[in-house]
């Protein structure tokens, strides 16, 4: 049971609403946005989002777009370049 409830942590807490990812700009910096975004990143992107491909350089983060924990949600990604957002995707949860 333990595992299953941080698992529900994991899930809720890394939750970027779709009405904030609208107002994350690229090139802006991360300081600047922080206040945007959740206090952390989804841990366990599935295998198609982690290889999707992204900006050269650049370390990205991957965010659910919802807070139900029964179901998958499109997951949104942000890539940045230091502490500069250069890229911002959502990635379907219906993709394989």
């Amino acid at each position: 049971m333990p595992a299953a409830l941080y698992m529900a942590w994991q899930l809720t807490t890394s939750v970027l609403p779709p009405s904030r990812i609208d107002q994350l700009e690229t090139g802006r910096p991360r300081a600047e946005l922080a206040r945007l975004l959740p206090a952390r990143s989804f841990p366990h992107p599935p295998d198609h989002a982690r290889s999707a491909p992204r900006p050269p350089g650049t370390v990205c983060g991957f965010y659910r777009s919802g807070r139900d924990v029964l179901d998958q949600v499109d997951l949104y990604r942000l890539c940045w370049d230091g502490d500069t957002l250069v890229a911002k995707d959502t990635l379907p949860a219906d993709r394989p």
